[in-house]
């Protein structure tokens, strides 16, 4: 049986830090595949932040970045939001990061896609691994550092 039970914030934090040490392995080792857990250690960081960010629990200051964000938005499982009609628009933690975290914004799209490209398409080009890598220590150190907040 699955568990539908969201993690705490340590709980995306270990995650994170397991993923890395498996997504440097297989980079040490060429494989493309380690777009994959270097993209979900990223994601377990944003995560993390996104439980924790302070501007959650203020409304004015949330409304005032997006007047459409919620406090509920920050449990979203979602890579990607959309828009129903007559419905409130569902947000993604791809949009999430865009407007509350810009700094890592670019980082994290990267790996996503690689992660895609990787699982789905025709695979990593040539070279890309020291980029993703790059990419996924910044938004550890952004994590570690405390800067990611909105």
């Amino acid at each position: 049986m699955v568990s539908s039970t969201p993690l705490a914030e340590q709980a995306h934090l270990d995650r994170a830090a397991r993923h890395i040490v498996i997504g440097s392995a297989l980079a040490d080792a060429g494989d493309e595949w380690a777009a994959v857990p270097m993209f979900y250690s990223a994601y377990h960081f944003v995560k993390a932040a996104l439980l924790v960010d302070p501007i959650w629990w203020d409304i004015q200051r949330l409304q005032g970045t997006r007047p459409d964000l919620i406090p509920d938005d920050r449990f979203t499982k979602r890579h990607h939001g959309h828009r129903q009609t007559g419905r409130p628009r569902e947000w993604g933690i791809n949009e999430l990061v865009l407007v509350l975290y810009p700094s890592i914004a670019r980082d994290y799209e990267q790996l996503h896609v690689a992660s895609i490209d990787v699982r789905y398409h025709e695979g990593l080009p040539s070279g890309a691994l020291p980029d993703l890598r790059a990419a996924m220590d910044r938004i550890r150190a952004a994590s570690e550092s405390g800067a990611l907040t909105a």
